[in-house]
């Protein structure tokens, strides 16, 4: 069986769309750079060959700069063509979630005891 990251990025290409292109980046990017790294990364925007990626924080941005050009190259090979020329690190994009607010973070403590 056929995964579908290997007919995706070829039937995407076809489209020539920029937007499809991102599409296939975002939703490709925890088996492009694993799922802990992203955990802490996201790809935030991808023109003209300019891969503009976002990290939790420095130690992340670190990590990330020292990875661009394996990274590059992983991506067009998973695209089968040249997609990125460039990669940049910004700063975190800030999210309207609040860590408290994010079920994600905070561990929810249940009551096993059943409520009559």
């Amino acid at each position: 069986m056929e995964r579908a990251s290997e007919f995706l990025g070829p039937a995407l290409r076809r489209l020539n769309d920029p937007r499809a292109a991102f599409a296939w980046l975002a939703s490709s990017w925890p088996g492009l750079v694993g799922a802990s790294v992203a955990a802490h990364t996201r790809p935030i925007s991808c023109k003209a060959g300019l891969l503009e990626i976002t990290a939790d924080g420095k130690a992340w941005s670190d990590q990330m700069e020292s990875m661009k050009n394996h990274l590059r190259a992983r991506i067009n090979a998973a695209w089968g063509k040249p997609l990125v020329q460039q990669i940049r690190l910004s700063a975190p994009v800030r999210s309207d979630t609040t860590r408290e607010s994010d079920n994600s973070y905070i561990p929810f403590v249940r009551n096993p005891k059943k409520r009559s």
